[in-house]
């Protein structure tokens, strides 16, 4: 999917497509890496989604999420903290934008299901991340593989199941990225299964 085929796909929420074009604005020349996620990135790579994109997640590695964070745009409402919030570990920080909420995400990991799941964007998810359209601005977006893992780790039904559907229409597109997660980081048999039955084909070796 290019950015031609996402242009238009936020407009029909103002507020939301002007914090986005904001967003982009101001991480526009930045040297960092980021990538757009959560129900934002899903409505952009057209995945089904039960309910309107609310706020915005952006995902970065911990080095620059601290760089990221000097050049934020709207108004910064913390400074950068670790959190740890139930199976999640991040560099979390909140920004509001226009009338949007924007969460901030550095370096995030989560323990969930026996398993443990780590982002890498720089190294590895930024190679594989579709490119979408706001305004005049291309900006990037966390893969469905990504949002495939994350989901079910987290027991999002509503997400997952969505977002295998989308991940069956193309597999020979998202099955490299999965198999480079599967190899990255820690998974049960069990949960390795599931995913297999969600999408359609074997990821993990």
């Amino acid at each position: 999917m290019g950015p031609k085929e996402t242009e238009g796909l936020t407009e029909r929420y103002p507020e939301l497509h002007a914090a986005l074009l904001e967003t982009a604005k101001a991480w526009n020349t930045v040297p960092y890496a980021w990538l757009l996620g959560g129900s934002c990135g899903l409505l952009l790579q057209q995945v089904e989604l039960q309910q309107a994109p609310r706020d915005i997640d952006v995902y970065a590695d911990l080095a620059a999420a601290h760089g990221l964070h000097h050049a934020a745009p709207g108004i910064a409402l913390d400074e950068p903290v670790i959190d740890r919030t139930g199976p999640y570990a991040s560099l979390l920080s909140h920004y509001q934008v226009g009338e949007c909420a924007l969460e901030l995400v550095g370096g995030f990991e989560v323990w969930s299901r026996q398993s443990w799941y780590r982002i890498e964007i720089e190294q590895l998810l930024i190679h594989h991340a579709p490119q979408a359209q706001i305004g005049s601005y291309t900006l990037r977006l966390m893969p469905l593989a990504h949002e495939l893992l994350f989901n079910l780790l987290r027991g999002r039904a509503d997400r997952y199941k969505a977002i295998a559907e989308a991940i069956r229409k193309d597999p020979q597109l998202h099955q490299p990225l999965l198999a480079s997660l599967g190899k990255h980081n820690v998974w049960t048999s069990r949960f390795s299964a599931e995913v297999e039955e969600l999408v359609g084909f074997t990821w993990t070796s």
